[in-house]
């Protein structure tokens, strides 16, 4: 009679430990398929833009510049490279993504979303054939290299589970990481410093730090309002190309409703990192967010034929434009 009740307690002990085990798994698995779900319908949000084809572009960034005598980061004489034409351009580009949940509990959760992006990256130098001063036309092909794009690109998004007016529950989306990542070891961006009249917001944890899916990284729409970019190299003395896009919605389609920018070399810090900076182009509706990237290419990928590696970096963020109150 003991041995029947035995076998009996342990059959539902094991029964209950299977059954939670089941549920477990079932939960995990709805709430992966909900949030699965989410990032589909909102997909343009959580992507990294600037990666496509590119047909032909001037990054025209030879060397270090020249600051005007006066001082003024809107004068900035570039040095030209007079015997050459410089063209680039990128093909075959391909993105495949890679979404990660953690199921913190029943209301929280945890997506990693990896983007890893490949293509060909294409330079081709020109002769520069000059008719007279200060005019020129480009000439015979020179030289013309690949360099195999390999560049992964993460951003973390927090999810939770509210409860709706109407009743029942939903998940949301409250909160990101900025996406970011590099290519090669030479570069990196430690920091974005958000420049808003006399105010500075130095954004260097790029991976780690959550900021409001709801309420992102806010420029008001008067003042000097500009992103200062801080790059790294290994070999402080070459230079870079820094270039964007800001200003445009994440849902937006169009043949080109973002604005391309090209941040200005300011000056070289005492730690060896450079300054790089420009002025938030202005919107025309200011409460909606807008998307942002920011992307470094060395120039030994730029204008370096046999240097065979794609060396870049570059972080996207989600931004508004607030009419600024003043006191």
């Amino acid at each position: 009679m003991k041995l029947k009740t035995c076998a009996i307690v342990t059959m539902l002990t094991l029964g209950l430990i299977w059954s939670c085990d089941v549920n477990e798994t079932e939960l995990n698995t709805d709430i992966e398929d909900a949030i699965l779900t989410l990032i589909a319908a909102d997909d343009s949000t959580y992507g990294i833009d600037g990666m496509g084809d590119i047909a032909e572009i001037d990054y025209s960034l030879g060397k270090l510049p020249q600051v005007d005598e006066a001082g003024s980061l809107d004068m900035m004489a570039f040095d030209m490279d007079s015997n050459y034409v410089w063209r680039f351009g990128r093909s075959g580009m391909d993105s495949e993504r890679e979404i990660t949940i953690e199921v913190e509990d029943d209301t929280s959760a945890i997506a990693l979303i990896s983007h890893h992006i490949t293509g060909v990256f294409h330079a081709r130098q020109f002769q520069r054939t000059w008719l007279e001063d200060g005019t020129w036309e480009q000439g015979d092909s020179v030289q013309f290299s690949e360099k195999n794009i390999d560049l992964n690109v993460d951003r973390r998004v927090a999810f939770r589970k509210r409860q709706l007016p109407e009743g029942g529950e939903r998940w949301f989306a409250t909160a990101m990481t900025l996406a970011y990542g590099s290519s090669g070891a030479a570069l990196d961006i430690q920091s974005l410093e958000w420049v808003a009249e006399d105010s500075v917001r130095i954004l260097t944890d790029f991976t780690t730090v959550f900021y409001g899916r709801g309420n992102p990284l806010a420029f008001a729409m008067l003042g000097a309002n500009r992103i200062n970019v801080i790059v790294s190299n290994e070999l402080p003395d070459e230079a870079e190309a820094v270039i964007g896009r800001l200003g445009f919605h994440p849902r937006l389609t169009g043949p080109d409703l973002r604005n391309r920018v090209r941040f200005q070399y300011v000056e070289t810090l005492e730690s060896g990192d450079k300054m790089y900076s420009n002025r938030i182009p202005p919107v025309q509706r200011p409460l909606r967010h807008f998307k942002g990237f920011v992307e470094v290419l060395d120039q030994r990928t730029l204008f370096d034929h046999d240097y065979e590696i794609y060396s870049s970096a570059t972080v996207g963020f989600v931004y508004s434009m607030r009419q600024h109150v003043r006191p």
